[in-house]
């Protein structure tokens, strides 16, 4: 008898063990996503600003309008992979993320 309570303790922390793991990692991984968006904005801002001017001068459009499209813009490419997903912090994010997932 003595033993079953010793084995159900010991699946209970087993379970518990691995739920505050996969939170902690579920933590982590949110924090590195967003570095890596951080960065891919801030190498993404040339190209947004490129964008205003041209929507201003070429297409006449009003700013308002122009901000909301350079904003819009994420580094898609057609028939590509979206830009700057290369970078260190992303990287990191992805070694993260298949390590995480490589573990369960």
């Amino acid at each position: 008898m003595r033993i079953k309570y010793i084995f159900i303790a010991i699946l209970f922390f087993t379970f518990n063990s691995s739920i505050a793991l996969a939170e902690a990692n579920k933590s982590k991984q949110v924090k590195l996503d967003k570095a890596c968006e951080a960065a891919r904005q801030v190498a993404l801002k040339p190209r947004k600003n490129e964008i205003i001017h041209e929507c201003i001068t070429k297409f006449k459009k009003n700013d308002s309008v122009c901000q909301q499209e350079a904003d819009a813009y994420n580094g898609n490419r057609i028939n590509g992979a979206p830009m700057f997903y290369e970078l260190p912090a992303c990287e990191k994010a992805f070694q993260f993320r298949k390590q995480s997932t490589n573990q369960q």
